[in-house]
């Protein structure tokens, strides 16, 4: 099984296309191939300590994805919460950037962002940094498949669902009486 992985990882070519354009074939000797289900097998076995290494709230790692949820204790006022979230989301940020150092693997930054769940009418400003750069703070973000808003609700994913079977609906429809609509 070893000596599959080391040449499945040797002697590399790739290419680049954007566009129209095709980049030469050159060699690279980093990361893995994108798409194939032995690159998500090492990632999970490789970074398997990923999720206990947080130690703390509550996380969820789907092959290289990983969500963190930092529930604050009720208090009476928003400032403790506020307090609670922006220090605990900071304090874990960190951790994921030492980690990512420690065993090389790089942090896409422009996917790190904060998502504040909130039932009330006004959102409070959260600031959480990451190596001492703040982190956008989101109103919707996608993960797993699903679009969640601020508020916890799936409405954009329900939408996209009934938009997307309407559209199949009506081609079905069409293709057996021939008929547009």
């Amino acid at each position: 099984l070893l000596k599959l992985i080391i040449s499945w990882l040797n002697d590399r070519r790739v290419y680049v296309i954007f566009g129209e354009n095709k980049s030469k074939i050159f060699y690279t000797h980093i990361g893995l191939p994108q798409g194939s289900s032995l690159s998500l097998c090492l990632f999970i076995v490789y970074h398997s300590n990923l999720v206990t290494c947080l130690s703390a709230f509550s996380s969820h790692i789907f092959t290289d994805d990983l969500n963190v949820l930092i529930s604050s204790p009720i208090c009476r006022g928003f400032k403790p919460m506020i307090k609670f979230l922006e220090e605990g989301g900071t304090k874990i940020c960190n951790k994921i950037a030492y980690y990512s150092k420690k065993w090389k693997q790089p942090v896409n930054f422009s996917k790190t962002v904060v998502h504040v769940f909130h039932s009330q009418v006004q959102n409070r400003v959260v600031d959480i940094y990451m190596e001492g750069k703040k982190r956008e703070v989101v109103k919707e973000c996608k993960y797993l498949g699903f679009t969640w808003t601020n508020k916890m609700s799936l409405k954009p994913t329900i939408d996209k669902t009934l938009e997307n079977m309407q559209r199949t609906f009506s081609k079905l429809r069409w293709m057996k009486g021939g008929k547009t609509l």
